[in-house]
């Protein structure tokens, strides 16, 4: 289980209470770490840090029948130098049902060695970021702008969080712009810090984003998509150096489409589940 309690993440800190042991300033310590996420924590990155990203399309039908699925997977490197990032190893595999295993994938070679600069994320939306790209292929694109959707939330809004109180990063809904392919609405994204964890022999502060009622539309050849999406997640921050030490994604969405020569739209239900794992340094 990947979320662990507090009092659990804890233990490694101040050992467990012994008789004898002063139990008030135990109890004075745990309130103290809750109190306040530490606010001169910088960002600590003195070698490339790699991750791997899996993300699970799950396809389903209006009573939740699955019709098929696919896994796309690749490998980020974040703080290369120039302040750059780097993907790899980009695949796609497709599946029948929903116990059986994934293929080994089609390499996605247009995605292989993909390198930006972080500093210039804004490009991220703008329809040239994306050379070779397949104009009709948004799965590898999302790949990127869920990275950075985590590496945002995990950093820009840090020194905002109160324990359990949550921070709402729009005051009204914004569009964002698909790199040419329409519009995702985020109606409102909230974050929460909601308490402390251990990951990667780390630990962490558990910041827990949700967005729900959000809306987007699409249009990829002849075909156009509009649609709306709860999306929510999970993120653990290490408290000693501020990296992302792993992240999970959710997200449920309708999609009401239709062909140009058909009458008739169409709809279907489309489970993502993403992992943002921080694989050991070279």
């Amino acid at each position: 289980m990947q979320r662990l309690i507090v009092l659990i993440a804890l233990l490694p800190i101040w050992g467990p209470s012994l008789p004898g042991q002063n139990r008030s300033a135990t109890k004075q310590a745990t309130d103290s770490y809750l109190s306040h996420l530490p606010v001169d924590l910088k960002l600590r990155e003195d070698k490339p840090q790699k991750y791997r990203i899996i993300c699970d399309y799950l396809y389903l039908d209006t009573l939740a029948n699955l019709t098929n699925k696919e896994r796309v997977s690749g490998e980020y490197v974040r703080a290369l130098p120039g302040g750059k990032s780097r993907w790899n190893n980009v695949s796609i595999a497709r599946a029948k049902g929903l116990e059986d295993p994934f293929p080994e994938g089609a390499s996605q070679k247009y995605m292989e060695g993909f390198t930006y600069a972080l500093s210039n994320h804004e490009d991220m939306l703008k329809e040239g970021f994306f050379p070779g790209f397949p104009a009709g292929e948004m799965k590898t694109k999302n790949l990127v702008w869920d990275m950075h959707m985590v590496e945002e939330f995990a950093w820009d809004y840090f020194d905002k969080l109160e324990l359990n109180q949550t921070y709402a990063l729009q005051a009204k809904p914004q569009d964002v712009p698909l790199a040419g392919a329409g519009t995702f609405q985020n109606r409102r994204v909230e974050l929460t810090w909601t308490g402390i964890s251990k990951k990667n022999n780390k630990i962490c502060a558990l910041i827990q984003y949700q967005a729900f009622m959000n809306k987007f539309n699409t249009k990829m050849g002849d075909m156009a998509f509009q649609g709306r999406s709860h999306y929510w997640g999970d993120i653990w921050v290490s408290l000693e150096d501020k990296q992302l030490e792993y992240a999970t994604l959710l997200e449920d969405v309708l999609v009401e489409f239709k062909l140009s020569e058909q009458a008739n739209k169409q709809i279907i239900g489309v489970l993502r589940k993403a992992s943002f794992e921080k694989m050991p340094s070279q």
